[in-house]
């Protein structure tokens, strides 16, 4: 158990920026005309913010639905990366136990075992690590989602609160730059975000993802072939 307040302790400073993205999608779904228990089940079920973001967008545009679901898998097409680097934590575990390792898995979750990765030896550490990280994440986006849907856009414009989407992942890459590595894929993939944005389907960010993997499995390569 002490490795699960250890993961939720390590989850507390990324929640700055958890907080006002769960206060903008709340918002979002108040505006949309969104009931709070539909936001609340799309909070449940999708626990996806950006793409509950992109949904409600295209869900205001009267976009198809097959199309609003498509996008949204494009978007969270990169939590196969994810699910393949931590499957190994969890392969001996029982069923449930890899349901709600799969269901709880975030960026910021991720994000947090990876800076932990050196305290941390064994599964038994791991597990308990991880669900206390994404317990810590789970209570803090439920609960800003539910209060920016009641008070709506209770900040003022001045505080720009859109921004906290962008910064919030800006925060969970600076603490894992630890190298030179680490520094050229991360400005690669920025350089190639941008010029890669205008693709359809945001298919963009898939690119820049497949792209920032080939060169830092190639940094990688030269290292050990060194």
């Amino acid at each position: 158990m002490n490795f699960f307040f250890k993961g939720f302790k390590g989850m507390l400073p990324i929640t700055t920026g958890i907080i006002p993205f769960g206060a903008v999608m709340g918002t979002v779904c108040a505006e949309a005309k969104l009931e709070l228990f539909q936001s609340v089940a799309m909070n449940l079920l999708v626990f996806a913010g950006a793409a509950q973001l992109a949904a409600v967008d295209l869900m205001n545009k009267n976009t198809e639905s097959f199309v609003i679901i498509l996008t949204g898998m494009i978007i969270n097409l990169r939590f196969m990366l994810y699910s393949a680097a931590v499957s190994p934590i969890f392969m001996n575990s029982n069923f449930l136990t890899k349901l709600m390792a799969a269901h709880s898995l975030t960026d910021q979750n991720y994000a947090v075992m990876s800076a932990h990765q050196d305290i941390l030896t064994t599964n038994t550490e791991k597990i308990p690590f991880y669900f206390g990280a994404s317990a810590c994440m789970m209570i803090a986006w439920h609960g800003s989602v539910i209060v920016g849907f009641i008070f709506g856009n209770f900040a003022p414009a001045s505080w720009a609160l859109d921004y906290a989407v962008p910064l919030s992942f800006v925060a969970l890459v600076m603490p894992s730059l630890k190298n030179y590595k680490y520094v050229m894929v991360a400005i690669f993939s920025s350089i190639f975000s941008l010029i890669l944005k205008p693709l359809p389907y945001n298919m963009g960010l898939i690119t820049t993802a497949v792209l920032g993997i080939c060169l830092g499995a190639f940094l990688s390569r030269q290292k050990s072939d060194k």
